[in-house]
């Protein structure tokens, strides 16, 4: 078998992850990791999906295409590529939420300051309504990285924005967020 990724977007229906996971079933194709969502009425897929060798990318991105409408959905197939083994780090996890008045380069300004201190975003979600942003990612934390001096200077960084910007270490925000007890919060930052 032979590992692809696959990326679908289209104005979003009924059936679209049917439509696509039986295209790939067809090719003898088996979907090992997928997320999907719909943002302002438009559906996007990612998913891996494992097939038979003599399969080609031309034969898998025309099986989904063909699983639409002439022209309804926008795919992109690339070998899987297993990614470098990433140095060991300790890193812990924290929900960035930004809030305020939305104005151009505020994701650029956020988004530049995270990465110069070496904060990887595993997962974003921003919402503009009525002139004001909601921002909220999940992000990953060096273990070595002051948290109160990221949090000074990501407001410094926006400083132009008006905007509020609250790191939550993730323990806190489950703990907030879930009803449910929360065991081993001891020894985390805040």
């Amino acid at each position: 078998m032979t590992t692809y990724i696959v990326t679908v977007m289209a104005q979003d229906r009924v059936g679209i992850v049917r439509d696509v996971s039986h295209a790939l079933a067809s090719l003898g194709g088996n979907i090992t990791h997928i997320s999907q969502t719909v943002m302002r009425g438009y559906f996007t897929l990612i998913l891996s999906v494992d097939v038979p060798k003599d399969r080609t990318l031309l034969q898998i991105r025309q099986a989904v295409e063909r699983a639409g409408d002439v022209g309804e959905f926008e795919v992109n197939v690339r070998p899987f590529v297993e990614p470098p083994i990433p140095e060991p780090r300790s890193i812990e996890r924290f929900t960035l939420s930004l809030r305020g008045a939305d104005r151009s380069g505020l994701i650029a300004a956020a988004t530049s300051y995270l990465a110069e201190n070496n904060i990887n975003i595993e997962d974003v979600y921003a919402y503009v309504h009525d002139g004001k942003a909601l921002i909220l990612a999940q992000v990953s934390v060096p273990a070595e990285v002051d948290v109160e001096e990221l949090q000074i200077g990501l407001q410094e960084a926006l400083k132009d924005f008006d905007v509020a910007a609250h790191l939550q270490h993730e323990n806190i925000f489950k703990a907030t967020s879930e009803v449910q007890p929360v065991i081993g919060l001891e020894g985390m930052r805040e």
